[in-house]
């Protein structure tokens, strides 16, 4: 029985080493792993809902965030990304696509450069992980409400915060990803620094996806991306800021398709 066809879906609490992770699991097709950024999942992305058309998508809460337990084996995204190598163990997923946003990009860079055999492809959606000198960041962690929805949205993010405030139990996991997010970011903030001297080990067919108003995370750490990762190419998507799978659901999700399908053809 192949990976498609093996479909003991886990939608909702599994054990990964010790610790329950949540996870978010619909369509049906190739195995897509999608790594969330700092700002986590609410469960209603039509992002998600959109790549799932196409394939079998398998999008956790990563642990300490969402409905996730906390995991005494991750204190960092390095660990994060050696916890999530296991999680496709544990699904007995070998390859699959890995599409990561934020910090989820940055987590799905720690495990291609250390075993990158398990990746069909990798799409990087506005990803941390590396620091070029000279360009200034936003930083989501010190700024006020409206000042973090300016750095988030390139247009008006009112109707998505909304969406978390809209029940206590959304408010509390939304103070609690961006407690977690700071666990895992605060300092050094937003990357690796040793990071890019390894992504030349990179060797799956990548594309990086921006939003050309991104303030948080400047367009200028697409370039830089796609000059480190052999072969990899760049999609900038006018009108969108950090969270573009937000912004432009459709465009993001045919935008993988496409990759994808040309890239396996």
């Amino acid at each position: 029985m192949s990976e498609t066809d093996n479909r003991s879906k886990q939608n909702g609490l599994l054990d990964v080493r010790g610790s329950k992770l949540n996870i978010h699991r619909m369509g049906a097709g190739e195995p897509l792993l999608f790594l969330h950024g700092a700002q986590g999942l609410d469960g209603t992305e039509p992002a998600l809902a959109g790549l799932a058309r196409h394939f079998d998508v398998i999008a956790p809460d990563h642990p300490g965030f969402g409905r996730s337990e906390d995991s005494e084996l991750v204190d960092d995204v390095r660990d994060l990304a050696l916890f999530y190598l296991d999680l496709l163990d544990a699904l007995a997923l070998k390859h699959v696509h890995v599409v990561g946003q934020c910090i989820g990009g940055w987590v799905a860079l720690e495990m291609a450069v250390t075993s990158s055999a398990r990746f069909k492809s990798l799409v990087l959606v506005n990803s941390a992980g590396i620091r070029l000198k000279g360009v200034p960041r936003g930083d989501m962690f010190l700024s006020s409400e409206d000042d973090l929805l300016k750095l988030l949205f390139a247009r008006d993010g009112a109707e998505w915060l909304k969406r978390w405030r809209a029940t206590p139990q959304l408010e509390d996991i939304y103070d609690r990803n961006r407690a977690a997010a700071a666990k895992l970011s605060w300092s050094p903030r937003l990357c690796n620094p040793k990071l890019d001297r390894w992504l030349h080990r990179i060797d799956v067919p990548t594309l990086i996806i921006w939003g050309e108003e991104n303030r948080l995370i400047p367009p200028a750490y697409a370039q830089a991306l796609n000059e480190l990762i052999a072969g990899s190419s760049v999609s900038i998507v006018p009108g969108c800021a950090h969270l573009l799978h937000i912004e432009q659901p459709q465009i993001f999700a045919e935008d993988v398709f496409r990759f994808i399908r040309r890239v396996a053809s």
